[in-house]
């Protein structure tokens, strides 16, 4: 990661993300950017693209985690954390991110 994302991921504090991801080291293969709901978050959740909606309906499988790492052990995703609020990412067949239009978050 070069040394402007790595400061960026730095500032922008925390995300939430499944323990898949921050525990099991998991790749990340589905994100968003949703409005900040914390002190320090950045509005961004990290999935695996894996997880059944019965384990993400679960809390205790969300983990508050820091961004840097994030970026650190899934370098492609620091260069899609300057994105906006509403911006949704897929890994595709190739490997690489690609935007997702018409998702939309759970309430």
């Amino acid at each position: 990661m070069n040394k402007f994302a790595s400061a960026l991921s730095t500032a922008l504090g925390r995300c939430i993300a499944t323990k898949t991801v921050s525990e099991q080291g998991e790749p990340v293969g589905f994100m968003y950017r949703e409005a900040p709901v914390f002190e320090n978050d950045s509005g961004w959740r990290f999935f695996s693209g894996e997880e059944s909606d019965e384990y993400t309906d679960n809390p205790d499988n969300f983990t508050v985690y820091s961004v840097g790492d994030i970026t650190r052990s899934n370098p492609a995703v620091s260069e899609f954390i300057n994105q906006p609020e509403g911006s949704a990412w897929e890994l595709n067949d190739n490997g690489g991110f690609q935007a997702v239009a018409d998702w939309q978050p759970k309430d």
